[in-house]
């Protein structure tokens, strides 16, 4: 159970670190002008950039406990 605690708070942080990173990509790239179409690709890019890390490391490790917590954590990026 600490084990599965200790993955959803790592997911917890790394679905912080995805969507503040991508929200500030975003503000800082849509203030440019001529620039606001690369501002949505940065959205994706991010977003799908965090969604094949957690892929991989869900093939990698092979965990129940951490095939929940990145369930989790996919669930809290894209609704945050």
């Amino acid at each position: 159970m600490f084990e599965a605690d200790v993955f959803c708070f790592m997911g917890v942080f790394f679905a912080t670190v995805i969507t503040l990173g991508s929200d500030l990509s975003f503000w800082f790239i849509e203030n440019q002008p001529l620039l606001e179409w690369i501002g949505d690709f940065l959205i994706f890019f991010w977003l799908a950039a965090a969604m094949m890390m957690m892929s991989w490391a869900k093939v990698r490790l092979n965990k129940a406990s951490f095939n929940t917590a990145t369930s989790m954590t996919s669930i809290i990026m894209f609704i945050v």
